[in-house]
């Protein structure tokens, strides 16, 4: 079964650790208690406390636990913007310029009246 939990919070207990998998972009974040955060391929383990987040950058698994009892939220990745290529910026730069250069031919030809 798959849950979603990016709409609702997460209660977790000491020493029952959640794995979170695929989570790059990910942001954890306390909104109770204190959280301990270890991410495969970052440096170091993060401790939130309430108000404190945490945008998982590495790849790896990622280990979250509370420290006593705590609640953490999930935000969904924000999605970037499409990167255009260079060859796709020339064309595109080429476009405004030959509707430049049309536009301001037809503006000097003489108005019918």
């Amino acid at each position: 079964m798959d849950l979603d939990f990016y709409d609702s919070e997460l209660c977790l207990a000491e020493n029952t650790p959640i794995r979170l998998r695929s989570a790059k972009g990910v942001r954890v974040i306390c909104t109770a208690g204190r959280l301990w955060l270890t991410v495969e391929g970052e440096a170091g383990d993060i401790l939130l406390a309430p108000g404190d987040s945490h945008l998982i950058r590495g790849r790896g698994l990622a280990l979250l636990e509370a420290i006593g009892s705590g609640r953490a939220r999930f935000a969904r990745p924000v999605s970037r913007p499409a990167r255009l290529s260079a060859g796709r910026l020339a064309d595109l730069w080429r476009a405004g310029r030959d509707f430049v250069r049309i536009r301001s031919r037809t503006a000097a030809l003489p108005q019918r009246a």
